[in-house]
């Protein structure tokens, strides 16, 4: 079972989103579009697991210690950057959020899962490419959503899911919720 830690979005900030998603689908035919019901913000991707490891992870989550925080949803960019992009994303502002994924990472970390290699750059994946890069008219189009602010929310709780490969796209289901 693949499995990760995501903050769930509210449905202003997700329908937001989904506009932006709406306004740039025809700007390039060089995306995959995720769903807008699929829109999340990953802590941690802890990856393919045995079914009876659920129990040992929902253990180390259980009880989190985090005071709640606010995420603001704000501007647009590309990974690895706009020269030769593979993932569309807009960005926020969550100051306590690399701590709480720092946090998840020990726990997972603990429980014998390999530490997360790469730094924890918090955004929430819009679109990725279906081939080796997204186009520059995708880039060019989205430029002038760099600063837009797409709404702001308070993370009171996270969630384990399930998420499940399908030749369409990836379908997420929530396990477990951890109030912070």
């Amino acid at each position: 079972m693949r499995v990760f830690i995501a903050v769930d979005l509210p449905n202003d900030v997700r329908k937001a989103l989904s506009d932006l998603q709406r306004a740039l689908r025809a700007s390039t035919s060089t995306a995959r579009w995720v769903a807008p019901e699929s829109i999340h913000v990953t802590l941690r991707f802890v990856g393919e697991v045995p079914e009876k490891r659920i129990e040992d992870i929902d253990t180390a989550l259980t009880g989190l210690t985090w005071k709640p925080f606010t995420i603001t949803v704000r501007g647009v960019g590309f990974f690895p950057g706009t020269r030769s992009p593979r993932v569309f994303w807009a960005g926020m502002e969550a100051p306590t959020m690399q701590g709480l994924a720092e946090q998840l990472d020990t726990r997972m970390e603990r429980l014998g899962f390999e530490k997360e290699k790469r730094a924890f750059r918090p955004h929430i994946t819009l679109a990725r490419a279906k081939d080796t890069r997204i186009d520059s008219s995708l880039v060019s189009s989205a430029s002038k959503f760099e600063d837009h602010d797409f709404g702001s929310f308070t993370v009171d709780r996270v969630f384990l899911f399930k998420s499940t490969l399908k030749p369409s796209a990836a379908v997420y289901e929530k396990l477990k919720e951890y109030p912070l």
